[in-house]
């Protein structure tokens, strides 16, 4: 059993790089994938600790991309942390996503919360700081009761305290993913979304035709039908199969590594193919 989409302290996620591996080495992982937002900091310390465990570290990134006026979110699996381009790509990402945590603070005060970045920042371990973080912040002053109900009522899309930041388009994320030698994976495509499965496919379709090599078709918010259907896709338009639990320690309630709610389990089998196609890239460069 594998998982190809866990988060560290050195973005949104509560357990350091090292932690994870010796939490994937007691549950028996054979592969684990560490796919920071928007950072490659934590996979120096991801992969020295794998190096000595039985759990294969996998190096990778998550990267928000902007699409038709909504988002998608593409991982990267088997990147090269040195590569250039996409460390500058990070670094610009990065950038605006700080600019965004100093208004979506503003917007707060303007609602009368309390709360100024310096909370936000005493919470965030890592080089990625974002909207979880600011979450966070808001339960522990007792504005709100979870990092859910944050998102629902100040911080999510339409809500008071939302701010647009700068995202790259999918094309130039797979592009610098392919670079970097990593396979480009839509991450969880069915989930968090009002889209049509009609529309999915179209999206699907699109993506594939500037690169994308994968589906993430198992996950945890994922029911059984849209498990089916999302691989049913991806063995329609010929694309890799991937999966992850998308684990974020104590930010993610009820996820756990490997087995998301307690009935996921990402097969050994999916690795091959992922690799296969990242040494391809790797082999043209």
């Amino acid at each position: 059993m594998i998982d190809l989409h866990v988060h560290s302290t050195a973005s949104d996620g509560t357990r350091s790089p090292e932690e994870l591996i010796v939490e994937a080495e007691t549950l028996g992982l054979s592969a684990l994938a560490l796919v920071d937002h928007d950072t490659l900091s934590g996979l120096d310390a991801f992969q020295s600790a794998g190096a000595a465990a039985t759990v294969a570290p996998i190096p990778g990134v998550e990267l928000s991309c902007s699409w038709y006026g909504g988002n998608l979110h593409i991982v990267g699996l088997f990147v090269d942390p040195e590569d250039g381009p996409l460390q500058s790509l990070l670094t610009r990402v990065r950038a605006d996503r700080d600019g965004r945590n100093s208004k979506i603070v503003e917007a707060l005060n303007e609602q009368g919360i309390e709360i100024d970045l310096a909370d936000v920042l005493t919470r965030a371990k890592g080089e990625t700081v974002g909207r979880p973080h600011i979450a966070a912040a808001l339960v522990e002053r007792g504005v709100c009761g979870d990092v859910r109900q944050a998102f629902h009522q100040l911080l999510g899309r339409g809500k008071p305290a939302f701010v647009s930041r700068y995202l790259p388009l999918p094309q130039e994320s797979i592009r610098t993913i392919h670079g970097a030698g990593g396979v480009a994976v839509w991450a969880h495509p069915l989930a968090f979304s009002r889209r049509s499965r009609g529309q999915v496919r179209a999206m699907a379709n699109q993506l594939k035709q500037v690169g994308l090599d994968g589906l993430e078709t198992l996950y945890p918010d994922h029911k059984p039908d849209q498990r089916r259907a999302a691989q049913a896709l991806a063995d329609d338009l010929d694309l890799l199969a991937s999966g992850g639990t998308d684990y974020h320690g104590d930010h993610s309630p009820g996820v756990h590594m490997g087995v998301g709610y307690g009935d996921l389990q990402v097969p050994d089998t999916f690795l091959g193919p992922l690799r296969d196609r990242a040494e391809s890239y790797r082999n043209a460069s």
